[in-house]
């Protein structure tokens, strides 16, 4: 059975392909990358690699078959492209990344993961979807990597509507774990499973956590979310202005998933944040970022 992997020099796609080659060899996949993607692990490896990209479904088309497994781990917003070459090549069983974004209740957030979901299950193949939560846990991580420089570095940090927002981010060895298990088992067909970590934590919480990690005091500023939001709503009509207003208030929108079933099924075991931030930090630091 041959593999055709999609997105696998991301973050999560290295982590991925090194496990998933592991489990069922080098010989049984190929990837599909960019002219311009980093190909050193994969060439370590010894994978197969085909330049193309999802965006043009027919440079996807030619690897595939109905005898072929697809994994997408690109962006999912592009899943409709991907998914008419799955369709169109009479791909049987395919495995799609998506995020919990679609469970956003701002429809700039959300939409388009919503609507690419729906296409992939009324496709009529044997889909699995997999939603991580935040990533984090290497130096490729735009989220908590930027975070963990800018507490290493400011004496003060905004907190938006007092940092009281739940969150629930997942290491990144976790998630490869949990996306590698769910591949060729049979109880993962047509199912959906939301790799989040272990338990919801405050964004404060997340904030204090890395500061006890850095050994920092840091003031901390409680900012009225609706204020920023209301801030940018008018300014974010500004060219290129980094942020629009929806993207502030989700700041403030709770972001708590239920893994129950993924622990169940796919023996998924998220690591808690402290134990998780703490390893991202003392490879920061044993990089010289930090």
């Amino acid at each position: 059975m041959q593999y055709i992997i999609s997105g696998a020099t991301s973050g999560t796609g290295d982590r991925v392909i090194t496990r998933l080659a592991e489990k069922v060899g080098v010989d049984n996949i190929t990837c599909l990358v960019r002219s311009t993607s980093p190909v050193g692990l994969l060439q370590s490896l010894g994978l197969r690699y085909h330049e193309g990209d999802v965006t043009d479904p027919d440079s996807l088309q030619s690897l595939l078959n109905p005898q072929t497994i697809y994994i997408d781990m690109t962006h999912p917003k592009y899943y409709h492209k991907s998914l008419e070459a799955v369709v169109r090549a009479g791909v049987e069983r395919a495995y799609f990344i998506t995020t919990t974004g679609i469970f956003s209740r701002y429809n700039h957030c959300s939409q388009i993961y919503r609507e690419n979901e729906a296409k992939i299950r009324a496709s009529g193949i044997t889909y699995t979807i997999l939603r991580p939560s935040m990533i984090y846990g290497s130096m490729r991580d735009k989220n908590m990597h930027r975070l963990i420089t800018f507490l290493a570095r400011s004496p003060v940090f905004p907190l938006f509507g007092a940092g009281r927002s739940m969150m629930q981010p997942v290491f990144a060895d976790d998630l490869a774990d949990g996306i590698v298990a769910a591949i060729d088992d049979p109880r993962t067909e047509n199912q959906e499973y939301n790799l989040a970590g272990p338990s919801p934590i405050s964004y404060r919480r997340i904030v204090e956590t890395i500061l006890d990690k850095l050994d920092r005091r840091v003031q901390l500023l409680n900012i009225s979310t609706y204020l920023a939001a209301s801030v940018v709503r008018g300014a974010q009509y500004i060219p290129f202005f980094p942020i629009n207003h929806e993207q502030v208030l989700r700041l403030h929108e709770d972001k708590v998933f239920d893994i129950s079933k993924a622990e169940v099924e796919l023996n998924y075991r998220p690591r808690p944040f402290a134990v998780g931030i703490a390893t991202e930090i003392e490879e920061m630091r044993n990089e010289g970022v930090i």
